[in-house]
């Protein structure tokens, strides 16, 4: 008898150290942003013109965002969603990242994640600044040298390296690899992507996916019907459903490798659709907004799926701004958030995981992208809810029924006098850091 209840609680014993491992393994997490993609081009999103079955999968299966805020520019973008700071903090000209601040890579390597970059960089350095940043593994496009680079970064000589769609040249861990005439360089960048998960299956792994995919030049891909002439529309929407082909390829190597359950996946888009590009919604036309500071420019999908964690087909009508990307991702691998400086953003994983949690008021953004407006010292500001929205010139507009931002709003009803004073504070706030 004595011996039967020896062996009963070994076992109990046994079975809590499993739950209590359980309990604290920390989750994979795999970040995916297309490059010049706006909501309007995802299926969950009322698209008529793109297929996307399997980003489309991942909201069914997890959670999907109305108000998803990015910067209105590529450069801006992953400098605000990487640092969790605004652009007016930290923003210092196209195609730079000062290597003083602190990213999400950084905080995620301390934390014990083996981490990995692949996709478009443009951030300029090479492959030092790279790994500073906090990365581990990188397969990159785009280490281009801009006015502010870091030191010793060099381009190739004798190549065409900045190919990134047909015959590539991709800087891998450290060094330049071209392809020849057929290979695709998406298609490489997800293969890394997946090798990497294989290799690093049994431990936490932090992927950040910034896609290649789909900026222009607007060209065919593997999967395209080569019968008949493309031309810019036709070639998207192929670029389009090809980005959601490597997303579902990528979380297929996800299952296969038994970690799916155990992965947080992210899911949005750097800034809104490139402007030559019209698009049919359930709702209405959409005319892409890359570089604008409207709706098209800056509202962006996010869709965020965790097996066992987030509910299923919940769609959120709060508020995210891409500052928020970092907290979050602090908050699902158990990591502090940096205290030296003013981080602006803040954690939407509650919300991820079917809880109130707290939901912003505002987003902001100040935007200072192009370098023709460097040259000219242009910065805009606004900040905005899911309705109205005040620029720092004073302009306030009611997106809900001006989308286009046609209409000023004047100040000759009592509601809009509160609203204006609100979103002002809210300007006010944004620029002290007092979110």
């Amino acid at each position: 008898m004595k011996g039967r209840k020896l062996v009963i609680a070994v076992v109990t014993a046994a079975f809590c150290g499993v739950q209590l491992f359980a309990a604290e393994q920390k989750p994979n997490i795999l970040l995916i942003m297309a490059d010049d993609l706006g909501y309007e081009t995802i299926g969950c999103y009322g698209a008529k013109d793109y297929k996307t079955p399997h980003i489309d999968a991942l909201a069914s299966k997890g959670v999907r965002f109305n108000h998803c805020y990015s910067q209105p520019l590529c450069t801006p973008s992953r400098v605000k969603m990487m640092t969790g700071r605004y652009n007016s903090r930290n923003y210092e000209g196209f195609g730079y990242l000062n290597p003083k601040e602190i990213t999400f890579g950084n905080i995620l390597k301390k934390a014990g994640y083996r981490t990995c970059i692949a996709g478009k960089w443009q951030l300029s350095g090479d492959a030092t600044t790279v790994k500073a940043f906090g990365f581990d593994e990188h397969c990159l496009w785009n280490m281009h040298v801009y006015k502010k680079s870091a030191p010793n970064a060099k381009e190739p000589k004798g190549t065409r390296w900045l190919k990134r769609y047909d015959s590539p040249a991709l800087y891998k861990n450290g060094q330049w690899t071209t392809h020849p005439k057929g290979v695709y360089g998406p298609q490489l960048c997800a293969d890394f992507i997946c090798s990497f998960i294989e290799q690093n299956k049994d431990q936490p792994f932090f992927v950040y996916y910034p896609m290649i995919l789909p900026h222009s030049p607007f060209v065919r891909t593997p999967n395209s019907d080569r019968t008949g002439k493309g031309n810019n529309k036709k070639n998207f929407v192929d670029m389009v459903e090809y980005m959601d082909f490597l997303v579902g390829q990528i979380v297929e190597q996800l299952e296969r490798q038994g970690v799916l359950d155990n992965t947080l996946i992210l899911f949005t888009g750097d800034n809104g659709t490139h402007s030559s590009i019209m698009s049919e919604t359930t709702s209405r036309r959409v005319k892409g907004g890359k570089s604008s500071m409207t709706d098209a420019g800056t509202r962006v999908p996010l869709v965020a799926s965790w097996p066992g964690r987030s509910p299923t087909g919940k769609i959120l009508n709060d508020l995210v701004d891409f500052s928020d990307f970092l907290p979050t991702l602090c908050e699902a691998a158990g990591a502090p958030i940096p205290s030296d400086r003013i981080i602006d953003g803040r954690t939407f994983l509650p919300q991820i995981q079917g809880k109130e949690g707290e939901p912003r008021e505002w987003v902001y953004c100040y935007y200072w992208g192009s370098k023709d407006m460097e040259k000219k010292g242009v910065r805009r500001e606004f900040v905005r809810d899911q309705r109205w929205k005040l620029y720092n010139n004073g302009q306030m507009y009611d997106i809900e029924n001006d989308v286009l931002e046609q209409s000023p709003l004047k100040e000759d009803e009592p509601e809009l006098i509160v609203v204006r004073k609100r979103l002002k504070a809210a300007l006010e706030a944004a620029r002290e850091g007092n979110n």
